[in-house]
């Protein structure tokens, strides 16, 4: 339903100078960016609208086109028409805006998270897609707030309690969320101030949810000295150590390992073994997360025994995230993608942009569609025949030729993009149709990668 207007004259809705602020920031950047697009996610919601028309202000003295999105997941009957409703009342205002729809089966258990893994998921292909420059999320402190208590319930570590990133790539996405230091009274008056209604979201008062049982806790919780000023302080402080840990290991990768741009991992074994325990299970959890191409680290229990595994030597190797892990006779740890039983091809039809096993972002914009699939199976056995494997092996173990990706197109051609040797005389790569870069979705990993990858660039010059 719509949400009436209610008095808040005690509440200072967010000027536009105060929100240019916010997005300085989150982002030093954003002020000399150039002409781009940038994408808003708006779910209806006050806090999303306020943000929308903040932001739409902000790209209309800039420059930039702002396209705002709402993903349907459609979960309710009425979920098509409230987004039809949002399409509207942002039309009205000359705000550019599409609908973005939940496909598929939905699960039986952890419908929330799944929903808002699948809203995300939505988002940022659509802002790859338009090679946009960033994706705007309406995030609050009080959504600060509730992330802490619901981690410090779970007994998360470090990392976990420096709460929710203002910036944060996934990809080559920059995910912005400038509003993390204020309340949502605050997005409400803007609205109201503005006549703009909102929808209210029924899910917000549904007690299965974990998150709605953490906000109906409030009131407790501001009693017992835990109020949403403390807890978001509580993130800043967390915040300032994962910044710390992140550039030390960033510096290590550059240092003592080796990120390669088909997408794995060569690090000095001895100097991994050499850091403290803390920074160790951060470096190669994050590690296998990317490589992995994971949305989410390993669990602990399982990085409690691949950190046994790695002291013990008990084995020559071992999976985990979806990862192969060896030592090699280098005194190397090798961590490659491993390859799952199921690799069904994708097609890629004149796509821009998009992203390929969570691990590489992929250009394709030819006419005809290609498939791409990882270089194994079928593939692997008709390089074989043509002796580019034997070639190639001199370079690359199996297990690593096995993860990467692979082209087909209509004419049942085979391309490897990191095997030059599989190239015929129609080239996609050198008519610039095909781009292919490893973009590890864990921010400090994509840093030491970008290092590492600019050091071996200077050195080959």
């Amino acid at each position: 339903m719509d949400h009436g207007r209610q008095r808040l004259s005690d509440v200072k809705p967010v000027s536009d100078c105060e929100f240019e602020a916010l997005l300085q920031r989150a982002d030093p950047d954003l002020a000399s960016a150039p002409p781009s697009v940038f994408l808003a996610g708006v779910s209806g919601g006050a806090d999303s609208m306020a943000l929308c028309l903040l932001l739409a202000r902000w790209c209309h003295a800039h420059g930039h086109r702002l396209l705002a999105v709402t993903v349907d997941h459609a979960l309710r009957p009425d979920s098509a028409e409230e987004a039809g409703r949002v399409s509207a009342w942002l039309a009205a205002r000359g705000i550019e805006h599409k609908i973005l729809k939940w496909q598929g089966a939905k699960p039986g258990t952890g419908l929330q998270a799944a929903a808002r893994s699948a809203r995300f998921k939505l988002l940022t292909d659509c802002a790859a897609s338009l090679g946009a420059s960033g994706l705007f999320l309406a995030h609050h402190v009080q959504d600060q707030a509730e992330t802490m208590a619901m981690r410090l319930a779970r007994g998360s570590g470090p990392d976990g309690l420096a709460g929710i990133r203002p910036r944060q790539m996934h990809g080559s996405i920059p995910v912005l969320r400038p509003l993390l230091s204020l309340p949502p009274a605050r997005l409400r008056a803007n609205c109201l101030a503005e006549a703009q209604v909102w929808v209210e979201d029924p899910s917000n008062r549904d007690r299965r949810f974990e998150r709605v049982r953490i906000r109906r806790q409030a009131n407790a919780m501001t009693e017992a000295g835990l109020d949403a000023g403390r807890l978001d302080r509580l993130a800043q402080a967390f915040g300032r150590l994962r910044d710390w840990s992140e550039k030390r290991l960033a510096d290590f990768l550059t240092a003592s390992g080796e990120l390669d741009p088909r997408g794995f991992a060569a690090l000095d074994l001895s100097a991994v073994l050499s850091l403290p325990l803390p920074l160790r299970t951060k470096l190669l959890s994050g590690l296998l997360q990317s490589i992995g191409g994971l949305d989410y680290p390993p669990r602990a229990e399982n990085m409690t025994r691949f950190l046994t595994w790695l002291d013990d030597g008990t084995s020559d190797q071992v999976t985990l995230g979806g990862c192969l892990v060896w030592r090699g006779r280098d005194d190397r740890l090798w961590i490659a993608r491993e390859t799952p039983r199921k690799t069904g091809p994708e097609m890629l039809c004149g796509q821009r942009l998009s992203r390929w096993d969570g691990r590489f972002d992929v250009t394709w914009s030819g006419a005809q569609p290609v498939w791409i699939h990882m270089l194994t199976g079928k593939g692997e056995r008709r390089l074989r025949l043509t002796g580019t494997v034997v070639k190639a092996s001199k370079a690359l173990p199996v297990s690593i030729r096995a993860s990467l990706p692979a082209l087909t197109d209509l004419d049942g051609r085979l391309f490897a993009p990191h095997l030059s040797e599989t190239w015929t005389s129609q080239r996609p790569l050198e008519a610039g149709l095909f781009q292919i870069e490893f973009r590890p979705a864990v921010p400090w990993v994509a840093d030491a990668f970008r290092a590492s990858r600019d050091d071996r660039a200077a050195m080959n010059d």
